[in-house]
């Protein structure tokens, strides 16, 4: 199951790229469970990959097909003032994508240390 769910249309003659933000909600106290970030964390660093078609959590992606250049390689992904929030740049990929769909992976590093990967579905490729 993905985190967020949604969709993003990227196709050849199209400048859709972006920058797109996803928000990562931030626990409002420290017994809340009303965000997907610990409270009194915040993201320090992230890392987004796409791959194609529905990729589901798992141990490891070895076995997926990554799509390297969806994810605009000379956009730096943007991490808001509030560090909440994680705004990327997309680009069309090669042409053997096209009609297919891509999941995006944002693997968080947070300012405590701890490593969290959420899940968007889907990029549609035209």
């Amino acid at each position: 199951m993905s985190e967020f769910e949604g969709t993003i249309e990227v196709g050849y003659d199209t400048d859709l790229w972006g920058p797109y933000g996803f928000k990562f909600p931030i626990n409002t106290t420290e017994t809340s469970n009303d965000g997907m970030i610990p409270y009194g964390d915040t993201i320090a660093d992230v890392t987004v990959r796409a791959f194609a078609g529905k990729v589901t959590r798992k141990s490891s992606l070895s076995e997926e097909d990554e799509i390297a250049d969806l994810i605009d390689p000379s956009f730096t992904p943007e991490i808001n003032v509030a560090k909440d929030k994680v705004a990327i740049k997309l680009q069309y990929p090669a042409i053997t994508y096209k009609g297919q769909k891509a999941t995006l992976i944002f693997e968080l590093t947070l300012t405590s240390g701890a490593e969290k990967a959420f899940y968007f579905q889907y990029v549609r490729i035209r």
